[in-house]
């Protein structure tokens, strides 16, 4: 789940939350309807942020995440992302992707969070539209949005090859998206927030992160979706990704920054043509740990399997271990299997091994 930033028309988001927060509570000031509206007002964040030092219409890559990417949390790290905020205001927008023989996704999203579409290994251009529009002629994919802005998020794993992914990158080119970036937010009192919060953080340590996002309103729980959303923005369906989240080890304790784990992610959970991620993030801040070696996660391409399929990966304050994954702080584990087998449990065993003194 991941971090950017562009301003063409002025301030444009920035004043329409100004505005809202500037209004007085009205009568939908429920923690009702601040759960419904938290996966918008998340989304607004995040592009508010973005179109600080970034223009509409077009994309920001990341390059390889590193600690200090905070653009959402629970980002991966050995990920290329590019990062488009749009509107389609104007009338439509086109998407063109060059060829890619790696992982390769085009995430759209809306201002719901609804993800309306997920094409892996595009090949074709892609047309953004809604309900209504002309389109124009020509062979696309065709994806309707429910909100006039949305986010164009790609992703292109990187496999010691960072520079032909980012000579890739600046093929990857929007036409049109650059209309009207307002975006209403509904404001609510401090308890309504304070309460909404707590009743999505609780749902959180429960919820079935298989079944936290979905393509249109109401293809999921309006709590799930929020619950969703705080633990990683910019997820992804299950068709293309599934998730597994780890917070405690088998005997049910909290992953402690000191202590050495051995995690053994099962086999089989990708298809041949997928991959699968371990990512470890801090709790204090759901961002990647930082370290002197700059290893963040164990993947298919980074990790040596056992004989039996399985993967032994170790979590140490000093990186030793099989597969190691630097910690040093309080952590939990974010299990991610692209293009994965349907069905398969990807819940990895978590084994505390030693605490250092």
């Amino acid at each position: 789940m991941s971090n950017l930033k562009t301003f063409a028309r002025g301030c444009i988001a920035p004043v329409a939350l100004a505005i809202t927060a500037a209004l007085p509570a009205q009568a939908q000031d429920t923690v009702e309807n601040y759960i419904r509206e938290y996966p918008n007002q998340q989304q607004v964040r995040m592009m508010t942020d973005w179109l600080k030092d970034n223009t509409p219409g077009n994309f920001t890559f990341t390059g390889l995440v590193d600690p200090d990417d905070d653009t959402v949390v629970t980002p991966q790290a050995t990920v290329n992302y590019g990062y488009n905020w749009f509107s389609l205001t104007d009338g439509p927008a086109v998407l063109t992707v060059p060829e890619y023989d790696r992982f390769f996704s085009v995430s759209v999203f809306d201002m719901k969070h609804n993800i309306p579409a997920v094409v892996v290994s595009p090949d074709k251009p892609i047309l953004l539209t809604r309900p209504g529009y002309d389109q124009p002629e020509g062979d696309f994919t065709v994806v309707n949005l429910e909100t006039d802005q949305g986010l164009i998020l790609t992703r292109m794993v990187v496999v010691d090859n960072i520079d032909d992914v980012m000579a890739l990158s600046e093929e990857i080119i929007m036409e049109g998206g650059d209309g009207d970036m307002t975006r209403p937010v509904q404001r609510f009192s401090d308890s309504i927030r304070e309460s909404g919060e707590h009743v999505i953080s609780a749902m959180v340590e429960v919820v079935n992160v298989d079944v936290v996002f979905g393509s249109h309103t109401g293809a999921v729980g309006e709590l799930s979706r929020a619950a969703g959303v705080m633990q990683g923005q910019l997820g992804t369906p299950t068709e293309t990704v599934r998730y597994a989240l780890s917070l405690t080890d088998d005997d049910g304790q909290p992953l402690k920054g000191d202590a050495t784990y051995e995690v053994t992610v099962p086999a089989g959970i990708v298809e041949e043509d997928g991959y699968f991620s371990v990512t470890a993030y801090g709790t204090d801040n759901k961002l990647l740990i930082p370290n002197d070696q700059g290893i963040y996660d164990s993947t298919t391409y980074s990790a040596e399997p056992n004989d039996n399929g399985t993967f032994t990966i170790t979590l140490s304050p000093d990186a030793s271990g099989q597969n190691a994954i630097p910690t040093g702080k309080d952590f939990y584990l974010l299990t991610r299997a692209y293009v994965p087998v349907a069905g398969a449990d990807l819940q990895p065993k978590i084994e505390k091994l030693s605490t250092t003194e």
